[in-house]
C-alpha cells in the first residue's frame, strides 16, 4: 500500500491476523515477510560432507543443522534447551523414560509429514554398528526409542545420569522413508542432496570445490523464515584472497579472521562489523602414538617443553587467544583452571630426549637413535595461515633441540582422510569441544576404533575410569574433582601439545542484521538473519 493510508479497522484486522499466525507458528513471525538478499560467506575449504551420519567436520555440522532439525535447540549457556521439532518434553518419575511431544506442522521438503517414526528410525541408524556413526557412544545409555503415536516419541534409558536430555537430543532427525530404504551400511553414503530436509534451508546447488548454495525450504514450519533469499558458501582456498574479497565486498562474511587483520578492518572498513565471541575451540599439535617415538610419554613431554606456546600466541594472535592446558576449554563448566602449563625449556627438552636415547652421535646437529635421525612430518591444512605459521615457528623451536620437523600442508579433505586412517605422524589441528562434559569421545581407549575421534591412539585406563564415574554424577559439584583429575592425567601424558584457546573472530557486512553468534555456532540462527527491515 505504498503511498496509501490504512484505516484503524483495517489495522486492527491486520494485527489480529498477525497474532493468529504468530500463535500458530510459535515464532511471532508474520508470514507476509518479503525475503530479500543473498548472503555470500567465504570459506577456505569445501565441506568434508553434509550427510549428518557420515561427516565429522564441525563446520559441516554448522551447515547441515540449517537443513535438518534437532528435537530441541541448545542454548548459549550450553546446558539448557528450547523447543524445536519437539514442542515439549518430560521425564518419568524415575527419569528412565523421556517423552518428546512433536509439533504437528513440520514437513519434509518432499511433502511427507515429520513424525515420531522418523525419530525412531534415526535412533536405530545412530545406534546400528553397521552404520558406524561417529557419535554412536552418545546413545549408549539409551536402550530404545518407541513411537506411541505420530507425535509422541519415548526414549528408554538403561541408567540415570546428568546428560540424558543432551544425549537424546544429539543428532539431527532424518527421514525414515529414505534411510530405511537402503541397507544400514549404505546410510552414510546417501548424497545429502537426496535427503529431503525439514530445517529452514535446503540445498539448491553444490559444486564441489567452488560453492554451496542454500535456499529457503518453503515447507519450513516457522512461516516467513528464513528472511534471506539465498545463502552461498563460496570456496576460496587462500586466506589472503579471501580477505581481499571481503574488503572488496565480493563476499559478505568471513569466519576465522586473522587476528592481525582485526584492527585494520575496524579502522579502514566501516562497512564491516567485527564479531568476537567465546569459542569452544582449542588448537593443538597431536602426536600419533601409533608411530615411534610418539608412543613414548617422555618424548611427547620433551617436545612440549621445546615449543614456546606463549611466543606463538604473542606473534600470531594479538591478544585474541590464551594458553591451553586442558582438553576442556574454559567455557565448559568442568574445566580445571589449576593445571600448570609445561614451561618452555629447551635445555630440559634436550636432557629428556637424551634420556630416551636421542643424542647427536654424528655431529650433524640432529638427534639420532639406533642410527636413525629424529625426523618427522607435521601436517596441517592449506589455507589456514595461522596453522601454517605455527608449523614454521615450531620447526625452528624443534631445530634448536636437534629435532628435524618437516612442515607438510594438505588440502583439508585430504588431511582429514589421512587423520582418519592414521596415516600421519603429527598434526596441527583444532577441536570444537562438545558442550557435554565427557572426555570419552576423544580420549577413551574405545574411541580408537574405526569411526571414533581418538585419532592419536591414546589410551589411559585411569582416564577412562574416572571420566566414566564423573559422567554419571547428577551433582556437578561432586563430579568436578573427578573431571579435574582426568584433565590433569591427560595433560601430564601430553598426547597433544595443547597450544591455545581462541576467541572467535568473524567479519560481516553491516547490511546484514540479526546475527547472534555464540559458542555453539556462528550460524546457529542463520534463518533469522536479514537485510533492511522485517
Amino acid at each position: 500500500m505504498a503511498g496509501g493510508r490504512i484505516s484503524c479497522t483495517t489495522l486492527n484486522i491486520i494485527l489480529i491476523l498477525s497474532f493468529l499466525v504468530s500463535f500458530h507458528s510459535c515464532t511471532g513471525n508474520d508470514s507476509s515477510v518479503t525475503r530479500r538478499g543473498t548472503l555470500v560467506i567465504g570459506e577456505i575449504s569445501d565441506f568434508e560432507g553434509l550427510n549428518p551420519m557420515s561427516t565429522t567436520d564441525a563446520h559441516a555440522r554448522d551447515v547441515y543443522k540449517q537443513l535438518f532439525l534437532e528435537l530441541l535447540e541448545e542454548q548459549s549457556d550450553l546446558l539448557t534447551f528450547k523447543p524445536r521439532l519437539a514442542e515439549s518434553y518430560e521425564f518419568s518419575d524415575n527419569r528412565k523414560q523421556l517423552t518428546f511431544h512433536l509439533r504437528d506442522d513440520v514437513y519434509w521438503s518432499d511433502g511427507v509429514q515429520v513424525t515420531a517414526h522418523d525419530v525412531v528410525a534415526t535412533f536405530r541408524a545412530q545406534k546400528d554398528p553397521k552404520v558406524l556413526w561417529a557419535s554412536r557412544h552418545l546413545k549408549d545409555g539409551i536402550d530404545s526409542v518407541v513411537a506411541l503415536d505420530d507425535r509422541t516419541a519415548v526414549f528408554h534409558f538403561s541408567e540415570v545420569y546428568p546428560y540424558q536430555l543432551m544425549d537424546a537430543n544429539d543428532g539431527v532427525i532424518l527421514p525414515k522413508h529414505i534411510i530405511e530404504e537402503v541397507p544400514p551400511e549404505q546410510i552414510k553414503s546417501i548424497p545429502v542432496v537426496e535427503l529431503p530436509t525439514n530445517g529452514p534451508f535446503k540445498i539448491e546447488l553444490w559444486v564441489r570445490g567452488q560453492s554451496l548454495t542454500l535456499v529457503p525450504n518453503e515447507r519450513y514450519y516457522e512461516k516467513g523464515k528464513p528472511y534471506l533469499e539465498k545463502v552461498i558458501f563460496k570456496i576460496v582456498p587462500d586466506q589472503t584472497t579471501l580477505l581481499t574479497q571481503l574488503k572488496a565486498g565480493e563476499i559478505d562474511c568471513m569466519e576465522s579472521l586473522p587476528p592481525s587483520e582485526v584492527q585494520g578492518l575496524k579502522e579502514n572498513h566501516p562497512e564491516l562489523q567485527i564479531l568476537d565471541f567465546p569459542t569452544r575451540n582449542y588448537n593443538y599439535i597431536g602426536w600419533n602414538g601409533a608411530h615411534e617415538p610418539f608412543e613414548n610419554r617422555n618424548v611427547r613431554r620433551a617436545l612440549s617443553h621445546a615449543i614456546d606456546r606463549k611466543l606463538i600466541i604473542d606473534n600470531l594472535y594479538y591478544g585474541f587467544a590464551e594458553e591451553c592446558s586442558s582438553p576442556f576449554p574454559p567455557i565448559i563448566w568442568a574445566y580445571n583452571p589449576d593445571i600448570a602449563a609445561l614451561p618452555h625449556d629447551s635445555e630440559l627438552a634436550r636432557k629428556m630426549l637424551a634420556r630416551e636415547g636421542f643424542i647427536d652421535r654424528d655431529g650433524d646437529g640432529w638427534l639420532d637413535r639406533d642410527g636413525k635421525r629424529f625426523e618427522f612430518d607435521l601436517i596441517t591444512n592449506y589455507g589456514n595461515q595461522i596453522r601454517m605459521d605455527t608449523q614454521i615457528m615450531v620447526q625452528e623451536m624443534l631445530r634448536t633441540v636437534g629435532v628435524k620437523m618437516n612442515p607438510v600442508v594438505l588440502e583439508w579433505t585430504v588431511m582429514l582422510d589421512k587423520i582418519k586412517s592414521g596415516d600421519f605422524q603429527a598434526m596441527v589441528n583444532a577441536w570444537r569441544a562438545s558442550t557435554k562434559a565427557d572426555l570419552a569421545p576423544i580420549w577413551s581407549c574405545e574411541a580408537r576404533r574405526a569411526g571414533g575421534y581418538n585419532r592419536i591412539d591414546y589410551c589411559n585406563e585411569a582416564v577412562d575410569s574416572l571420566n566414566a564415574r564423573a559422567c554419571k554424577m547428577l551433582d556437578f559439584e561432586k563430579a568436578k574433582p573427578l573431571f579435574y583429575e582426568v584433565q590433569k592425567l591427560i595433560y601430564e601424558d601430553q598426547p597433544y601439545t595443547f597450544l591455545y584457546v581462541t576467541t572467535a573472530l568473524s567479519a560481516l557486512s553491516n547490511e546484514f542484521k540479526g546475527a547472534k553468534p555464540n559458542a555453539i555456532s556462528m550460524y546457529h540462527n542463520l534463518h533469522e538473519w536479514y537485510i533492511g527491515e522485517i
